[in-house]
């Protein structure tokens, strides 16, 4: 039996792991794809703390990296399913079933997408973060392409960086939670809208170069330097589905301000307990859940 399983290897995952193993536990890794976590897919990374310019495949590296210096234990399964009715806790991957005193569910988000194609364009025109890529597009002419709350902000997030700003939405208009962010965007001088368009084509062979669109059965290509898709985000929680843990209605798991969950010894990190989505709140999470895992296992 282990004293704490981490589900997912990405920043906050790895923190934890990081932490566990300098606190002497028994500790395992549960990851369903690459190590390291979904900023391997940015292109430049220049708001992490140390690292003036780095590329997110090379951090997420070094997270992997700082992880198994430590030896923490990796293993690559799908975790399916956990068991938190009674102690010692279960979770069910799609190849076996471990036992633990202590969970760290680190699952993260997943962007919604368009489905046209473009996956071979990440980090070559295409981006899902304004907050992380923003920065790469300055003066030049951007897109962004998305609905209501996500989109109007990556709009205003842009404003001062990008030359011009082609917002594109599917509706015949933007609904926000704060009606002052509506007032914002119609503040920005840099700005087209483009409304009740449906995207069909990213434009572009080696990079994104544009976008086609249909607008009221007309077919337009719009062209620009970057392409923001804004559509929001869906936590990766569908396999906590009946496990007793509280989740808000967007699907975020629910905790308290040490990334404690409703279930006593399971935590949540990083991105899949909503809010800001950054790596550097990520890490943070991981070393509270952590640290407070090992304060209680050793009642310290």
């Amino acid at each position: 039996m282990y004293d704490t399983i981490i589900i997912g290897a990405g920043p906050g995952g790895l923190t934890a792991g990081i932490y566990a193993m300098r606190g002497k536990l028994k500790a395992l890794c549960i990851e369903k794809e690459n190590a390291g976590g979904r900023i391997a897919e940015a292109g430049l990374v220049e708001n992490y703390p140390g690292f003036v310019s780095i590329r997110g495949y090379e951090l997420a590296q070094k997270f992997k990296e700082h992880a198994e210096h430590f030896k923490l234990p990796i293993i690559y399964e799908e975790v399916i399913k956990i068991d938190v009715k009674e102690k010692p806790y279960k979770v069910i991957t799609n190849k076996n079933t471990y036992e633990t005193k202590t969970i760290v569910i680190a699952t993260g988000t997943r962007p919604k997408t368009l489905n046209i194609g473009e996956d071979k364009f990440i980090g070559k025109g295409v981006s899902y973060c304004t907050m992380c890529d923003a920065f790469f597009y300055l003066n030049k002419d951007v897109i962004v392409y998305g609905r209501d709350t996500s989109a109007v902000m990556s709009a205003i997030n842009l404003k001062d960086i990008a030359r011009k700003i082609i917002l594109i939405t599917d509706k015949s208009e933007f609904k926000v939670a704060e009606p002052i962010m509506l007032d914002k965007l119609n503040e920005i001088k840099n700005l087209e809208v483009i409304y009740n368009a449906k995207p069909i084509e990213i434009l572009g062979k080696e990079k994104a170069e544009g976008l086609k669109i249909e607008v009221n059965g007309e077919i337009k290509e719009v062209k620009a330097d970057g392409i923001f898709i804004s559509l929001g985000h869906i936590p990766n929680t569908e396999f906590l589905k009946d496990s007793g843990i509280e989740l808000d209605k967007r699907g975020y798991i629910k905790t308290d301000e040490n990334c404690k969950t409703n279930i006593d010894g399971v935590y949540a990190v990083g991105d899949v307990r909503g809010g800001v989505m950054q790596v550097a709140k990520a890490v943070g999470d991981g070393c509270i859940a952590m640290a407070n895992i090992i304060k209680n296992l050793k009642n310290l």
